[in-house]
């Protein structure tokens, strides 16, 4: 399950909370700090919880679902100026994330450029993801753009379907994001969309596509900058 990669245009001293939503059901937030100058500290976290009721003669079974990740990240940035005007990072970070997802049914994964159909299973894992992402801005006194690319590898320490171990499709993802911000002040909006597509997908068994699906990552959240309380613009 990948997270909408985190942006943090930051400088020394400064600090920077963000918290949001992706795809509607997956609540993300993240923390930076770069204590000294051109140095990124972040963190990160996600959770997309679900709940699925499904009826058989008569009797309700509700079935719970939950994928969690939290990550923490080391990296550099050199801040804009009036010869360049871009704030560029590159940021290297390790998550780690567990997951349980229960597919009732036999249904259809839509994996470019063709939908595969997949059998229903209930399926468990936890693996650690390692990234590294370059990212650049281009902030003004209105609105800042940008855009960002990661790419991640995925380990895992655990991956079964009903209770058996298989391997995954991939464990490569790329994932190029488009993000905007609002006025640069305390509280900022942010609005994220991207891609994440995996890299080397091998076509095995129908199961294991399931670990490896195009997502397309919406979200949007809100930025809190306390340095800024201090900075208020006119």
């Amino acid at each position: 399950m990948p997270t909408i990669p985190s942006t943090p245009l930051i400088e020394a001293g400064q600090v920077e909370v963000s918290a949001g939503m992706r795809s509607l059901n997956s609540f993300e937030a993240g923390a930076a700090w770069a204590p000294v100058p051109h140095l990124l500290l972040t963190a990160e976290a996600a959770v997309q919880p679900n709940a699925e009721t499904r009826t058989v003669n008569n009797v309700s079974t509700t079935y719970h679902d939950s994928h969690r990740q939290v990550g923490f990240g080391v990296g550099a940035y050199r801040a804009a100026s009036a010869r360049l005007p871009l704030y560029l990072a590159a940021v290297g970070g390790v998550g780690f994330a567990s997951m349980d997802l229960h597919s009732l049914d036999v249904g259809v994964l839509f994996i470019l450029p063709v939908p595969v159909p997949v059998p229903g299973a209930y399926y468990q894992a936890t693996y650690r993801r390692y990234y590294g992402q370059l990212y650049a801005a281009y902030p003004t006194e209105s609105i800042t753009t940008g855009l960002s690319v990661r790419g991640t590898f995925v380990d895992y320490t655990r991956l079964l379907a009903d209770g058996q171990p298989f391997a995954p499709a991939t464990r490569f993802f790329l994932e190029p994001t488009f993000f905007v911000r609002t006025r640069p002040w305390v509280l900022q909006w942010q609005f994220m969309v991207g891609i994440s597509t995996p890299v080397g997908r091998r076509a095995d068994d129908q199961r294991t596509q399931r670990t490896a699906p195009v997502s397309v990552l919406i979200g949007a959240g809100l930025v809190f900058r306390p340095d800024l309380l201090r900075h208020r613009p006119k």
